[in-house]
């Protein structure tokens, strides 16, 4: 594990930081609709606050660079390559149809490249020359689920790690289950042993932009590697989740969650 970074304490978005994010984030057409995606496709699942905080972990890290797994038509990617554009964009895609679309998709965009492949195998050419990425894992389709042989792969690097379709014990929000696994806190606790707590997305904070998708939502987890994760505890849109001696989700104002997917 490379040595703890220490970060600054965290911004949150300014006026301008909001109209770039909202203009990027509506001016990205939503080809997930091609292809049956619940809710229509679109970034993050068209959930802005999701933006939001990508954001915000982006400044706060000062990332030098974005890697996607599993992009699917490009609608995030898209949407990445659109907002961060001094920020290199690497995404990949198991299926190679996909793949190649979304790599047409975004063929005027320099800073963008889509690798066709296994996520897992493919890590390291993702990260190849990265100091402090911001990995976001969506992998999350078909029969086949790499989020484990994924963190494993990123267990020595520094990097802040967002995980889609994470269990976060709130009822407005799904996640993922794949041969009765399910994609949560126990999961990264199992996998990354030295981590001791991790962050989630809350969603009852207060947002400068509203999220508009009436449809389903996902959770989101956030694991910070090999840098200093303190300025995480005291932004208003992370809640913290120690993992250790066991994973303890928040209390939600909300009623009890319903079972995930």
């Amino acid at each position: 594990m490379p040595a703890i970074r220490t970060a600054s304490p965290p911004p949150l978005m300014d006026d301008h930081a909001i109209e770039h994010v909202l203009g990027a984030f509506y001016r990205t057409p939503r080809a997930g609709g091609l292809d049956h995606l619940a809710g229509g496709g679109g970034p993050f699942g068209f959930d802005i606050t999701t933006a939001c905080r990508l954001h915000a972990l982006i400044a706060q890290f000062a990332c030098d660079g974005i890697v996607e797994s599993g992009c699917h038509l490009g609608d995030t990617t898209d949407y990445l390559a659109r907002a961060y554009p001094h920020l290199p964009v690497r995404a990949c895609e198991l299926d190679g149809q996909r793949a190649a679309f979304t790599r047409a998709r975004l063929a005027g965009r320099g800073n963008a490249v889509v690798h066709h492949g296994d996520s897992a195998c493919l890590m390291p050419t993702l990260l190849a020359g990265l100091e402090r990425p911001l990995v976001f894992l969506d992998a999350h389709w078909g029969s086949e689920w790499p989020l484990r042989a994924e963190l494993t792969a990123l267990q020595d690097t520094a990097a802040v790690v967002l995980v889609d379709d994470f269990r976060i014990g709130h009822p407005r929000f799904g996640y993922d289950t794949y041969g009765g696994v399910v994609c949560g806190p126990d999961l990264v606790a199992d996998v990354l042993g030295g981590v001791r707590r991790m962050f989630i997305g809350d969603v009852e904070a207060d947002y400068p932009l509203p999220c508009l998708q009436p449809g389903r939502r996902s959770g989101t987890g956030i694991i910070v590697l090999g840098l200093d994760d303190t300025p995480l505890a005291a932004h208003p849109w992370f809640a913290a989740v120690p993992l250790r001696p066991c994973p303890v989700l928040p209390a939600w104002s909300s009623v009890p969650e319903v079972s995930g997917r």
